[in-house]
Formats: structure tokens, sequence, C-alpha cells
């Protein structure tokens, strides 16, 4: 048996995602493992991944994109608001924390969402259903969320 050894090398959000920022706009597909549990209950920390492309639409309500927030901060949420050129964004773990940016700093929409390896398109019908059921108001939310910490990991 040939044991290797694996190099890690960490990098601040910065610097990684500004890297992630420059390659959507050469118009190079991303695939991240997701961070956090801003995007739960369906992204899962270090379980499902992402598929980032370059915007070719104007973002609409309910796009779930990367964006900079402040120079060299960004999150991955869902815009829950487009007023004239401010974007409002929220993750769906949230129960009250919004992110405001303007249009131009949202740098990359979702092409594909990998969840317990199945494929999901963002213009599916089983995205949109649950994006457009999954609740809004801040005290459903935190019920459902904390019945899905509660739930075993493998029906998550």
């Amino acid at each position: 048996m040939k044991m290797t050894t694996r190099n890690v090398v960490e990098l601040s959000n910065a610097v990684f995602l500004g890297e992630v920022k420059k390659l959507v706009a050469e118009g190079h597909d991303v695939t991240l493992r997701v961070k956090g549990v801003s995007m739960r209950p369906f992204l899962e920390d270090q379980r499902d991944k992402i598929v980032l492309t370059r915007i070719t639409l104007t973002p609409q309500v309910g796009d779930a994109v990367l964006a900079e927030i402040a120079p060299g901060k960004y999150v991955y949420h869902r815009i829950i608001g487009l007023v004239g050129g401010e974007v409002t964004l929220k993750g769906d773990g949230n129960v009250r924390c919004t992110e405001r940016c303007h249009v131009s700093h949202v740098v990359a929409a979702t092409k594909q969402l990998i969840r317990k390896d199945k494929i999901y398109l963002p213009d599916g019908k089983l995205w949109r259903c649950y994006s457009a059921l999954w609740p809004k108001w801040p005290l459903a939310r935190r019920i459902l969320l904390a019945i899905h910490r509660r739930l075993p990991a493998t029906w998550r």
C-alpha cells in the first residue's frame, strides 16, 4: 500500500473568494464545498457543494448568489430584496440577519447545487418550490431550524 501525504493550505475567505471572483469573471465555473450554516436546511456545512458561474442576467429576488458585501467580505445568500441598485441578501438559515450591497457587487450566480451528491438546478422546479415555501417570517424560520438541528445527520 502506498501512502501519500497531503499538504493543506488554508487561505482567508477574502483571499480565496477573491480568486474565485476573478475566475468567474474570466468565464470559468467554480465548484465550492459549502462552509457554514447560513444556507441551512437545504445546504449543509462541509457536505454540499455549489457551482458558481458568471452572471449573465440581472439578479432577481429568490436567486442564491455570491456577493461581496464589503471589501474582501463575501457571502453566499439568497436575494430577498432588489430596490434600484441595492440588493438585500439573507441566508436561508438566518433568522433576522440581512446584508446589503450594490448589484454590481454580486460576483457570481448559481449554476448548480449539489446536495447529498444529487444535482439541483437553480431554475428547476424543486429548488424554486423550496425557495417559495421556505418561510420568510423569523418565528417560523426559528422553529423549523430548531427542528432541523435536532434531526439525525442522515435525515438532513
